[in-house]
């Protein structure tokens, strides 16, 4: 009974909720592709929706599973649900020039020390602590332009969903063979909603030129993955190679635009970028089956 609660609140409800708030977008989003009002649509309201469907429909996965978050947050996991939400707010005027970087910036710089306030206090001495919290902020800037990028340079239509549903589910599965299956299930309902996403994209867009996610998108979903990522690494035993490799997939959505994959041309071409971003998933989640001792004792790795 406990297990199809879980699943119920954990996974099918956040679906159902996000995949609710994306039909909504997507019926406000102008059927023409490439337009000035298509444009301006991605950077408006549509555009948030979408970004609102991600963050919301976690959110409502988040209270299902943990309730409602202690304030002020004492463990990373519940500065989860706050993410959702800054990443809501910072979605919603992510597309002006000034406001959007600087809010980047400043974000990029503050959720370290949010985070792993335990280990900066009880862990880390001061020069060490510095060192990590600059590391840290660099790669979290560095990561939010990746996921930004990645929305435009994947292949347009379902391939978005589809790429970053592979990664949170991935991401979970890691999670839960490092013996954390409550990140996991953190990670699933972004799977979930990333499924949703797919499912729904793939049943409701003809025009396959769209492109599924705005730049408003990327602050919940940088946002929610790296404080996933970070929970994992510091709090959970996730091999540090898989966190690494689970990093640097999004940068692999550029493939795309290298010349003789484009010359590939059509679904080759889509094959090739999907599979390379796929790669450091598979690795990453192979990597975690050894170290989690599954197929035996791993004491020589």
């Amino acid at each position: 009974m406990l297990l199809i609660k879980q699943l119920f609140f954990g996974l099918l409800l956040p679906a159902m909720v996000g995949g609710g708030i994306f039909v909504i977008a997507r019926s406000l989003s102008p059927k023409a592709y490439a337009t000035a009002r298509y444009e301006k649509e991605q950077d408006g309201l549509a555009g948030w929706l979408i970004a609102a469907a991600l963050g919301v429909g976690y959110i409502v996965g988040y209270l299902g599973l943990e309730r409602l978050p202690a304030f002020p947050p004492k463990l990373g996991t519940h500065w989860l649900c706050y993410l959702a939400i800054i990443g809501l707010i910072v979605g919603r005027f992510w597309h002006r020039a000034v406001w959007g970087p600087i809010a980047q910036i400043v974000i990029s710089i503050i959720i370290p020390r949010l985070l792993l306030t335990a280990t900066f206090k009880h862990t880390w001495g001061p020069i060490e602590g510095i060192i990590w919290w600059v590391c840290l902020a660099v790669v979290i800037f560095i990561i939010w332009h990746l996921v930004e990028q990645s929305f435009s340079a994947l292949p347009s239509g379902a391939s978005a969903p589809f790429v970053y549903f592979g990664l949170s589910g991935g991401t979970a599965l890691i999670l839960a063979l490092s013996g954390s299956l409550r990140l996991a299930q953190h990670g699933g309902i972004l799977a979930a909603l990333f499924a949703a996403s797919w499912i729904l994209t793939l049943s409701l867009q003809r025009d396959r030129k769209r492109l599924v996610f705005p730049r408003g998108a990327s602050p919940v979903v940088t946002l929610l993955l790296i404080g996933i990522w970070m929970n994992g690494y510091f709090f959970a035993e996730v091999p540090a190679i898989s966190t690494i490799l689970l990093v640097i997939s999004p940068l692999l959505a550029q493939v795309g635009r290298i010349e003789e994959v484009r010359e590939l041309g059509g679904w080759r071409s889509k094959l090739a970028q999907i599979a390379a971003v796929a790669l450091p998933v598979v690795i990453a989640i192979g990597i975690a089956v050894i170290r989690s001792g599954f197929f035996g004792d791993n004491s020589g790795y």
